[in-house]
């Protein structure tokens, strides 16, 4: 009985130490993403649209990179989402529609913000 009662234990502690992980490495590339969004937002609104572009590309390049740990932890179509706004913020510079960008990088936010939501260490999400 005890044998059982400690291996218990450490499975538990495993599977708690993996969600942990997995929720720190899942934050830690959101909040990222988030401040690379803020920073955008910030630098088209000073009226740098070559950097507000090239922060586009960083941040396209750091979701896709990141993708295979995400894609791994969240929900595809939540990924893909994000996906696509930061395509349509890039399409939306190149044709300088700035009403349709400051509305795309919002959603980029947002979609970083419910992804967040959805995969946080919560009673609700645990069932």
């Amino acid at each position: 009985m005890k044998r059982l009662t400690i291996t218990v234990a450490a499975v538990l502690a495993a599977c708690l130490a993996v969600c942990a992980a997995s929720m720190l490495a899942v934050n830690a590339v959101l909040d990222e993403a988030h401040e690379m969004a803020t920073e955008i937002f910030v630098t088209m609104e000073e009226g740098d649209v070559t950097g507000a572009r090239e922060g586009l590309i960083a941040l396209a390049t750091l979701w896709d990179e990141r993708s295979g740990l995400l894609e791994l932890l969240c929900e595809h179509d939540d990924l893909h989402e994000v996906k696509e706004r930061i395509i349509e913020a890039e399409i939306c510079v190149a044709y300088t529609d700035m009403e349709d960008f400051y509305g795309s990088v919002a959603l980029i936010g947002e979609g970083i913000e419910h992804i967040r939501e959805k995969e946080a260490l919560t009673a609700a999400n645990l069932y």
